[in-house]
């Protein structure tokens, strides 16, 4: 298994470059979008995401099945 974190925020946030969204957006999990609002730079960077996502989703549907019996 491959674990990956993400630490692109947290040096701007530490810095003092960039405000933390308020808490009422972090305990919804929208701090993203927050970040969207003040970047909007982003927007292309973020838009391949989900593209990301969907083919995680197909290539583990692909391969189900295939390593059961090892």
């Amino acid at each position: 298994m491959i674990l990956q974190h993400g630490q692109g925020g947290t040096f701007d946030y530490e810095s003092g470059k960039i405000k933390r969204a308020p808490k009422i957006m972090q305990k919804i999990g929208l701090e993203w979008l927050w970040r969207l609002l003040l970047q909007p730079s982003r927007i292309f960077r973020m838009a391949v995401l989900p593209i990301y996502l969907i083919k995680i989703i197909l290539a583990k549907d692909i391969t189900k099945g295939k390593f059961d019996k090892i």
